[in-house]
């Protein structure tokens, strides 16, 4: 249902009561002095409900404007004299309001229109000034137009008991009541201002909620993206690094298996163990990301997030023991063997030599290769050398990587974004072993 239906619907209900209720104590000892004012009242007042929220401003001076000048008419008895008479008009002796229930139109467009958005200026001076024009204004009109006509011949003897001059006619006027009628109707202006502002808040703080649920959406996704990288850049450190050794030593084995066949059967005890080793790795990363999804099949609800298995020194070293058994004589200066690799940086630090060795094992062509990682207060710098047969890396090299379908690129472009994460740098130029040389440095974990 629109809002205009709403407020016509509204309107309907609340001329019915009125005009009923009107109609019923019409002979009854409630029986108003004066029932054709009511009938002005109740008509103002439905208008006023069906059209102020639809048409603020004009109702808002239309209502104030006519209804004083309506309630006078008839209040006074000129409706009468123009033959408009409803419920028996009888005549009348005063020139004041009638009832303090006929106020009710007022109050009702100024609290409307104020909420609607008409200005509280606005609605105070149309409001406020009617009134004034209803119990002021009324009696003056009244004694100017009894001081300079023949009532008798303009209005019979309906005026009979009004007094001719001002000061008499303004005795009418209770004083206190104008007071409390002009309160009531700002009263009622200040309290319509209030709930449009109420409104207003309500409507910025759900923009506000929407927008940060988008927002909390956004951040979501980005985080989403940002897990999928980090475990894509974790399965690929542990898959190319330890398959790529175990192919190459495959490979190495079957040249020489006719010849030498007791080195094939220890380089497969060999694969069987880096295969081991490889399977371990993968199983825990996959049962990181089963226990940390709240969704994943099997999880319990306040299960906490599981944690990523965090490498030490001694994996590293195994990473060079990998290396000498497919040929790659690898040399290690790395930091006290009790330092715990618990911080970011030095996670960074494993994964890069681990991925600068993959490179050097599967690319470089290299019989040796050397890693030194120094550790101090101003951070971590890794250093990794090779003496590759394929010569110096081309200039600007990690510029010119690109991720491709065969993998290609996705080294050295792993490595930069892991050093840029943690806030550090990476450079790949030539080394003095004739190779490569991948060197990062890596500010110090707060």
């Amino acid at each position: 249902m629109s809002q205009l239906q709403q407020d016509v619907l509204l309107a309907a209900i609340i001329g019915v009561v009125w005009f009923g209720v009107l109609n019923l104590i019409n002979d009854s000892g409630l029986r108003p002095q004066n029932p054709a004012v009511s009938v002005v009242t109740g008509v103002f007042l439905v208008a006023t409900v069906a059209c102020v929220r639809r048409i603020p401003r004009t109702t808002l001076v239309v209502v104030s404007v006519l209804y004083p000048f309506l309630y006078a008419a008839v209040g006074t008895g000129l409706a009468a004299q123009v033959g408009i008479r409803v419920f028996g008009q009888p005549e009348i002796s005063d020139a004041a309001l009638q009832s303090e229930i006929h106020l009710v139109p007022l109050l009702v467009v100024g609290y409307l229109a104020a909420s609607s958005g008409v200005r509280r200026f606005t609605c105070l001076f149309f409001t406020m000034g009617s009134l004034a024009g209803l119990m002021i204004g009324l009696p003056t009109v009244v004694a100017i137009v009894l001081s300079h006509a023949n009532r008798a011949i303009l209005y019979g003897d309906r005026y009979e008991k009004l007094p001719r001059d001002l000061s008499s006619l303004y005795s009418y006027i209770d004083v206190s009541l104008f007071v409390f009628a002009e309160a009531l109707i700002c009263g009622m202006v200040l309290l319509g201002a209030d709930a449009r502002r109420r409104r207003k808040n309500v409507a910025l703080l759900q923009q506000r909620n929407a927008e940060l649920i988008r927002l909390r959406a956004v951040e979501a996704e980005r985080a989403a993206v940002a897990e999928r990288t980090r475990i894509a850049r974790d399965l690929h450190d542990v898959i190319s690094h330890h398959v790529s050794a175990v192919v190459i030593r495959a490979q190495a084995a079957e040249r020489v298996a006719d010849q030498r066949p007791e080195v094939l059967r220890e380089a497969i005890r060999w694969i069987i163990a880096s295969g081991k080793e490889a399977l371990t790795a993968m199983r825990e990363t996959v049962r990181v990301l089963n226990t940390a999804s709240p969704n994943a099949v099997g999880a319990s609800p306040d299960s906490g997030g599981g944690t990523a298995p965090v490498p030490d020194l001694s994996d590293v070293a195994r990473m060079g023991e990998r290396l000498k058994a497919v040929g790659i004589d690898v040399s290690m200066s790395l930091p006290p063997r009790q330092r715990q690799l618990t911080s970011a940086t030095d996670l960074t630090a494993v994964r890069i030599i681990q991925e600068a060795l993959t490179n050097v094992m599967v690319h470089a062509k290299a019989t040796a290769a050397r890693v030194t990682w120094q550790s101090g207060p101003q951070g971590e710098l890794l250093t990794i050398d090779d003496n590759g047969s394929g010569g110096p890396p081309p200039v600007n090299v990690l510029e010119s990587a690109r991720r491709s379908e065969s993998g290609r690129g996705n080294g050295l472009i792993g490595m930069r974004e892991r050093a840029t994460a943690v806030g550090g740098t990476l450079a790949v130029a030539a080394g003095p072993l004739g190779g490569w040389r991948v060197q990062a440095w890596l500010p110090p974990q707060d």
